[in-house]
């Protein structure tokens, strides 16, 4: 069997290679170029190909990541959302143009990635499930990446805990750095604001408590939903951003009982299994927070609305919502806002 690898230049995909290396697979690796500063990732991953002595393919998807992704990003933060780069990554770069790459043109049979997470049979379909390591849970990430692609997909690190890959890496490649990357590539380095104020100039705004402006703001995408801290605002009493306006270019604060709401609205619901079969399903709104129970689920126009057993904190648009049942991924979709 004929599999590509997604090979970053970083331990959890070298270590990945490397024990589909050791069961015999026919294995080609690809590296993508995201951005102009990538170089040390590629010349990393050459030389995990190197030692694993396999083929490695280099693909330029620059204009593409800028266009999907990082414009995305910016032009979201820009109209008061928060968005989730990585999950939209997943589905149109890494499983979208490498897959594709990886199939068609390399003619693989399978794609392996180094993400901690299994595929399994569930209701008659495959779907993605939680690894091993609860810790390293990435499948969040997933909730957006077509169903069809999953079938094909094989991920060695399910079952596999960080420490153990670690240390499977600094014995059989020492060249490696085994501290964690950043989370959004693309930063490189910077913080949130640094980047985007290389995009978004300062644009004014009202903050407003109870209906009363109590403050002024240089731009409402450096907020976010949920945020007490970095106001700049003393009412003698703890206040958060409870929504964002755009077109009005304005900030809601209120108490943190106002963060609560009741439900969320989904725009582009992503399926891996379809709702007739969703029994009991848990939502997370956002990565690290705990899934919470659904007590329904509907569509109203042209998008869906979910509803919690219990209000939930800080429903922020932008973000992605993923389903769960058990440990298995049910989908997921882009919150549009609360309900």
């Amino acid at each position: 069997m004929k599999i590509a690898i997604a090979l970053s230049g970083g331990i959890d995909s070298a270590v990945s290679a490397y024990l589909l290396k050791k069961e015999g697979y026919d294995l080609v690796a690809i590296t993508f170029k995201l951005f102009d500063s990538h170089e040390e990732n590629i010349e990393r991953a050459s030389q995990i190909a190197n030692k694993l002595k396999i083929s490695h393919y280099i693909i330029d998807l620059r204009k593409k990541f800028k266009k999907e992704i990082v414009d995305y990003f910016i032009t979201s933060y820009e109209h008061g959302k928060t968005p989730n780069p990585c999950a939209l990554c997943n589905r149109l770069i890494k499983f979208g143009e490498a897959f594709n790459y990886a199939i068609y043109q390399l003619r693989a049979n399978k794609f392996a990635t180094g993400h901690y997470i299994e595929t399994e049979k569930y209701k008659d379909e495959i779907l993605f499930k939680r690894g091993k390591d609860k810790n390293k849970d990435q499948s969040y990430f997933l909730a957006l990446v077509k169903k069809e692609v999953i079938p094909y997909l094989i991920f060695p690190l399910g079952d596999w805990e960080k420490e153990e890959v670690k240390k499977l890496a600094k014995t059989f490649f020492s060249f490696l750095k085994t501290n964690e990357s950043q989370d959004i590539c693309f930063l490189k380095g910077k913080t949130l604001k640094e980047f985007l104020a290389n995009y978004l100039s300062k644009k004014n705004g009202p903050i407003v408590y109870d209906n009363k402006i109590v403050g002024f703001h240089p731009g409402i995408y450096w907020f976010t939903v949920g945020q007490r801290k970095g106001l700049g605002i003393p009412l003698g009493k703890p206040l958060y951003v409870i929504s964002l306006d755009p077109e009005t270019n304005t900030i809601f604060l209120g108490e943190k009982e106002k963060l609560y709401s009741k439900g969320l609205i989904l725009e582009n619901l992503n399926l891996h299994l379809p709702l007739e079969k969703w029994e009991d399903p848990w939502a997370q709104i956002r990565y690290r927070t705990k899934p919470v129970k659904v007590k329904n689920i509907f569509k109203e126009n042209s998008n869906y609305v979910v509803l919690f057993e219990e209000p939930v904190k800080s429903v922020t648009p932008g973000q992605v919502c993923a389903f769960y049942e058990k440990n298995y991924l049910l989908g997921g979709g882009i919150i549009k806002n609360k309900y």
